[in-house]
């Protein structure tokens, strides 16, 4: 029978059709099997370009064989932590996840943690490590609650004097590392002062420099980091070179008076801060770290930058010394502190030693923000928001020594970790500065300073 011409190319467009529907479906369906979330994936930490380091702990020290779950974008894994607190969970790529820490996975007398759960912005190349700190009164961190529980026997509170003497250890070894860490930066604070009577408000903006420094050459180019951290050093000081000749020195034979000087640090210190947040943003930067423990004894456990952060600012500070005692450029800097106007009648060149202290005050508050950044980590106001403790340091040492500068340094740095025991984290630099004023009121000249120094 013959088929119409109609029928015909019906057949033949409908045929093709019918082909091309299937294998769109077929396709489809491929993809939307490729494309669902995988559940409880493990992707090695080892090879991963992207993970996250987690860490729950009493102040310093580990909580063991607790149960982590990150999740986000269709992915979850599980992880249990290690001997020291710590985890690394492999991630799929960059993105936002959440990680979570099973309570029910605590030790009973581990307390609760501060935030649950812990959402983190994971970056390039690793991210900040999600803390997750307990309370060792096993009572949420910053709680007054009393105590719901019964009566304690006599072991529960050797238990809990244990506890208490393990955590107290810790936060005095981490309070003298910030101390150190703080009376790098205090030392070139006090020397600026000693020398030109300078209340520097910018002496923050320093020890962000250096701290963002190193993340540069180390977080973004890639350098080793014992190079990124020397250039640092090398780049504040001629930061410190580059303020005092063209801002200071030409202020100074003007003969402007300490006050609008000081006004002129506080403007300074507002731009050059705003100038770091534009260049660098404000989020919060992570400099290249092992955070893994590097020095283990009892319950404190120490990163190898912080051991390192400690030896090279007690070398450093004991090289300040020498120099300031034994070396002819140390005995002019005193002479100047001391009496600048008799000092220039001794000869001593008066502009080439406060240059001097201008470069290595600057460099030495350089290292103090590297550090620093490797402590905890940096942002672009990092220096200016211990900079009330540099000059805490600094008063409560006596202003214009640089020994006092070490010993209020290492004060303030080992009460503030301390007193997070009894009073909530944020609340730390304020008891920090009501220990100042108190010490102040019967020791107003400072530690090591003297009465004729007052005012």
């Amino acid at each position: 029978m013959k088929v119409p011409r109609t029928a015909r190319k019906r057949a033949t467009t409908t045929r093709p059709t019918r082909w091309f529907i299937v294998l769109f479906a077929t396709l489809v369906a491929a993809l939307s099997f490729t494309a669902l979330p995988a559940h409880a994936e493990t992707i090695d930490p080892d090879t991963a370009t992207e993970k996250i380091n987690v860490w729950v702990r009493i102040d310093k020290v580990g909580v063991p064989d607790v149960n982590v779950t990150v999740t986000g974008d269709g992915f979850e894994a599980s992880k249990v932590t290690g001997d020291d607190g710590r985890v690394v969970i492999g991630l799929p790529g960059p993105g936002e996840y959440t990680v979570t820490a099973d309570e029910a996975t605590f030790p009973a007398d581990a307390g609760f943690p501060a935030v649950n759960p812990v959402v983190k912005n994971v970056q390039a190349g690793g991210a900040e490590p999600a803390i997750f700190p307990l309370s060792p009164d096993n009572q949420p961190m910053g709680s007054t609650a009393a105590p719901t529980s019964a009566p304690q026997s006599d072991d529960d509170r050797a238990a809990e004097s244990a506890s208490f003497w393990r955590v107290f250890a810790a936060k005095v070894v981490t309070g003298l590392i910030f101390g150190l860490l703080i009376a790098l930066a205090a030392i070139g604070l006090s020397l600026i002062y000693g020398t030109t009577g300078l209340n520097n408000f910018a002496h923050g903006e320093l020890v962000t420099f250096g701290a963002l420094m190193a993340y540069t050459f180390s977080g973004i180019l890639g350098w080793p980091a014992w190079l990124a951290v020397i250039v640092a050093v090398v780049l504040g000081g001629a930061f410190g070179w580059v303020q005092d000749a063209a801002i200071w020195k030409p202020l100074r034979k003007r003969g402007l008076g300490l006050v609008p000087l000081m006004i002129v640090t506080i403007g300074l210190s507002l731009a050059v801060r705003y100038i770091f947040q534009f260049t660098w943003g404000p989020d919060r930067l992570v400099l290249p770290n092992d955070t893994s423990p590097f020095l283990v004894i009892g319950s404190i456990s120490l990163k190898f930058s912080d051991v390192l952060g400690a030896v090279v600012s007690i070398v450093l500070l004991l090289a300040v010394a020498f120099v300031l005692l034994r070396t002819k450029i140390g005995k002019a800097t005193r002479a100047v502190s001391d009496n600048r106007s008799l000092a220039a009648a001794s000869g001593i060149n008066v502009e080439g030693v406060i240059r001097t202290v201008w470069v290595g005050g600057a460099a030495l508050a350089a290292l103090s923000g590297v550090f620093i950044g490797y402590y905890q980590s940096l942002r672009w106001d990092t220096g200016a928001s211990i900079l009330l403790l540099i000059f805490a340091a600094v008063t409560l040492g006596g202003l214009g020594t640089a020994f006092g500068a070490l010993i209020g340094s290492l004060v303030i740095g080992i009460f503030i970790n301390v007193s997070t025991i009894w009073i909530p984290e944020n609340l730390k630099y304020v008891a920090a500065l009501v220990v100042m004023i108190l010490i102040l009121l019967f020791r107003p000249q400072g530690i090591l300073g003297r009465k004729d120094r007052i005012g």
